[in-house]
C-alpha cells in the first residue's frame, strides 16, 4: 500500500486528523515519487508537533506503536526507525544543514522547518546572552546592598538575594521555584534595586511585567502590591508606577488573533527590564517572538516552576532551561562575593554559560515545614511512590485529605466546593464576588467520562439549582460561573478568563484585562468554571483544591499534572483517586522532544 493510502486510512480509523492527511499529500506534491518511509515519518513529525513536541525524536522510540496508544499495527522497532532514518537522509525533501526544505533531520531529531528555525534562533540567542557577565560598578553595589538583610545563619545562602546580583551581573536571569519559595519577593527587589541604582543616570527607568495569560498577569501585580511594605520605607515610592503587568501577547503588541506583533527585531520593547511570570506556560513560537522583540540593553528576568506541566502548544522551554544547579563559575562567584560577601558553589570547568543565569530556589516561606502540601509536592517531583501514599494517609498533616473515588466522597466535594461555595460567593455584589469566587475548585484531570470536568460541572449546577429552587432547564442565574473557550476579539475576551453571571444586571462579568461586562446572549464559546482542568489552572491559586483523578489510567496523568495541581493550593488540598491511579501517576513522567536542551547544554 503506498504512504499516503496508508495514512489516509489511518485518518478514516480515527488515529490521526486532517492535519497529518494533508501535509503528507503536499509532500506528493514535491515529489510524486518519495519513499513510503519518508512520508509515514512526515506523518509522525506532525503528529508529535501536535503533542506538543518540537521535533520527532527518532532515538526516543523503542517498539513503540505509531501515534502512540493508537493500534495501527505499526511498530517503531530500532529497524524501522533505522530504515526511515536511512530514507530521510537520502530525501530530497529533508534538510541536513537548515536549507529551506519542508523537513529537517539533525542528530536523529526530525522537524517541520518552522520549528527547526525557531529552536536554532532560541538557543543562539540564549547562548549569546547567557555568556556576557558585566562588570557591577560601586553605585550598583550600594543599590544592591539596601537590599540585603542580614543572615541569622552564616552558612544558609539566601537564593534571592543571588538572584538580585546577577540582575546586574547577567542580562537574562532565570528563577525557578516552587510555591511560595518567593520568586515575586525576589522580583520585587531586583525592580526596586535597578530604579535605586539607575537614579542620577537615567531619569526613566521603565519597567515591564508579563505572564501568559491575563489570571497569571493579575496575580504578579497583586503579589507585588502585597510584598510593597517589605521594601525600606524610603524605597517604597520607587514602584508607584510598576503597578500593571500584561499578558506576553498584549507586551509584544500582538493583533487579537495573535498572528501580527507590533514589536519584533526591527521594532524592540521600550523597556530597561522586562520581568515575565509563569515562563513554563510559554512555548517555543513565543518565547521566540519574545526574544526578538527584546533589545541589546534590555535585561529579561523570567520567573517559573520548572516542575510544572510545560505549555499546551510545542515545547518545554523552561524545564529545558533548567538543566543546571545553584553553582556558578569563578568570574560570577567572586564578582558576587565581592558584592554581598557571600562564597558560593563553584560549577565544574567547561559548565555552559547559562548555568551562571539560572538560581533555584529551594527555601518555602509560604508553607510551614510541616505542611503536607509542600511535602506531598516534594514526593511527587521525587516520584517516590511510596512516600506520595504515606503523606496522604497520614492523621499528621491537616491541609492534606484524600478521599476514595465513592458516591459518598463526590457528594461532599460537590456541596463544600460548589453548593455551599456558590453560596459565599453570591452574598457579594461587587468585587469582592469574583475574588470570593477563586477561594475553592474543583481541578480534573481530564475533561470527559463521569469524573471530568464536564460531568462535574453539571452535577455541581444541578445542586445550585435545587438549592435554589430553580428549574433544571434555569440556563443563566445568579452567580453561574463560566469561562471562555476561546479567543474572541469582538467580546475582548480570550480564552480561559472566567466570568461570573449577575442576575441584577442580567450581564457576566468577565475579570480579564478589559474586565468586560457581557450579555449571555452574546456568549458563544464557554463552559461551566466550578471545575476547571489542571492544565487550565496554571497561573492561577485557590485557598482550597479538590484535584479529582479518573476512574481508568490515562496517558494524561504523569507526575507533573499531579504536581501541578497539588501546588494550585495555598491552604488544603484534597485528592480524589484510587492509590493505583495515584500510583500510576507518580511513576509517569512526561518529556517533550527537542533539541533545546542538547543546543544549550552541550553547546551543539
Amino acid at each position: 500500500m503506498k504512504a499516503l493510502e496508508r495514512i489516509k486510512s489511518w485518518k478514516k480509523q480515527g488515529y490521526i486528523e486532517d492535519l497529518e492527511f494533508e501535509f503528507v499529500r503536499f509532500l506528493t506534491q514535491l515529489q510524486a515519487e518519495a519513499e513510503d518511509d519518508v512520508m509515514i515519518a512526515a506523518a509522525a513529525c506532525i503528529n508529535a508537533q501536535k503533542q506538543g513536541h518540537i521535533c520527532l525524536d527518532l532515538r526516543q522510540y523503542d517498539n513503540e506503536p505509531l501515534f502512540g496508544e493508537k493500534n495501527t499495527e505499526y511498530i517503531l522497532s530500532q529497524k524501522v526507525l533505522e530504515r526511515w532514518e536511512i530514507a530521510l537522509l537520502r530525501s530530497e525533501l529533508v534538510s541536513q544543514d537548515g536549507s529551506l526544505k519542508p523537513l529537517v533531520l539533525e542528530e536523529g531529531r526530525l522537524y517541520l522547518h518552522k520549528y527547526w528555525k525557531f529552536e536554532e534562533e532560541f538557543t543562539q540567542w540564549v547562548l549569546r546572552r547567557s555568556s556576557v557577565t558585566h562588570d557591577i560598578t560601586d553605585l550598583q553595589k550600594d543599590a544592591i546592598r539596601h537590599f540585603i538583610k542580614g543572615r541569622k545563619d552564616l552558612f544558609e545562602i539566601n537564593w534571592q538575594e543571588i538572584a538580585l546580583c546577577l540582575s546586574f551581573i547577567k542580562d537574562l536571569v532565570v528563577i525557578s521555584g516552587g510555591p511560595g519559595t518567593g520568586k515575586t519577593y525576589t522580583v520585587l527587589n531586583i525592580i526596586a534595586a535597578h530604579m535605586v541604582a539607575s537614579m542620577g543616570n537615567k531619569e526613566d527607568f521603565k519597567v515591564a511585567l508579563a505572564a501568559p495569560t491575563g489570571k497569571a498577569a493579575r496575580r504578579l501585580v497583586d503579589s507585588i502590591e502585597d510584598g510593597r511594605d517589605s521594601l525600606p520605607d524610603k524605597f517604597k515610592h520607587l514602584l508607584g508606577e510598576v503597578t500593571e503587568a500584561q499578558t506576553v501577547h498584549k507586551l509584544l503588541g500582538a493583533s487579537f488573533r495573535g498572528n501580527r506583533f507590533k514589536f519584533d527585531q526591527n521594532n524592540h520593547l521600550p523597556y530597561d527590564l522586562i520581568i515575565v511570570d509563569e515562563a513554563s506556560m510559554l512555548d517555543i513560537h513565543m518565547w521566540v517572538r519574545l526574544i526578538r522583540a527584546i533589545g541589546p540593553d534590555t535585561k529579561l528576568v523570567v520567573l517559573g516552576d520548572k516542575d510544572q506541566l510545560a505549555s499546551v502548544e510545542a515545547g518545554s522551554i523552561l524545564g529545558d532551561l533548567c538543566g543546571g544547579t545553584n553553582s556558578f563559575s569563578n568570574e560570577v562567584a567572586e564578582t558576587i562575593e565581592q558584592m554581598i560577601g557571600v562564597s558560593l558553589p563553584l560549577s565544574e570547568a567547561g559548565t555552559p554559560s547559562i548555568n551562571d543565569s539560572l538560581v533555584f530556589l529551594t527555601k518555602s516561606y509560604r508553607f510551614k515545614e510541616n505542611s503536607g502540601i509542600q511535602k506531598l509536592a516534594g514526593a511527587i517531583n521525587d516520584q517516590n511512590a511510596d512516600k506520595v501514599i504515606e503523606f496522604l494517609q497520614s492523621k499528621n498533616y491537616p491541609d492534606l485529605h484524600w478521599f476514595e473515588p465513592d458516591q459518598s466522597s463526590f457528594e461532599k466535594i460537590l456541596h463544600r466546593y460548589g453548593i455551599t461555595h456558590h453560596k459565599d460567593y453570591v452574598a457579594f455584589q461587587d468585587e469582592r464576588r469574583i475574588d470570593t469566587s477563586h477561594k475553592k475548585k474543583i481541578l480534573c484531570a481530564i475533561r470527559k467520562t463521569k469524573l471530568g470536568v464536564d460531568s462535574i460541572n453539571n452535577a455541581v449546577e444541578i445542586g445550585i439549582k435545587r438549592k435554589n429552587s430553580l428549574i433544571t432547564s434555569t440556563e443563566w442565574y445568579d452567580g453561574r460561573l463560566v469561562m471562555a473557550t476561546k479567543n474572541d476579539s469582538t467580546l475582548r475576551i480570550r480564552n480561559g478568563e472566567m466570568g461570573i453571571f449577575n442576575s441584577r444586571s442580567n450581564k457576566i462579568q468577565f475579570e480579564g484585562e478589559h474586565k468586560v461586562s457581557i450579555s449571555p446572549s452574546r456568549m458563544t464559546d464557554y463552559e461551566g468554571a466550578f471545575a476547571i482542568t489542571i492544565h487550565k489552572s496554571q497561573g492561577s491559586e485557590f485557598d482550597d483544591v479538590a484535584i479529582i483523578l479518573p476512574e481508568r489510567d490515562s496517558a494524561v496523568l504523569s507526575k507533573e499534572i499531579l504536581y501541578t495541581a497539588v501546588t494550585r493550593a495555598r491552604k488544603n488540598t484534597l485528592v480524589v483517586g484510587s492509590k493505583d491511579i495515584i500510583l500510576k501517576a507518580v511513576k509517569r513522567s512526561v518529556s517533550r522532544h527537542s533539541g533545546v536542551k542538547d543546543k544549550i547544554w552541550q553547546g551543539s
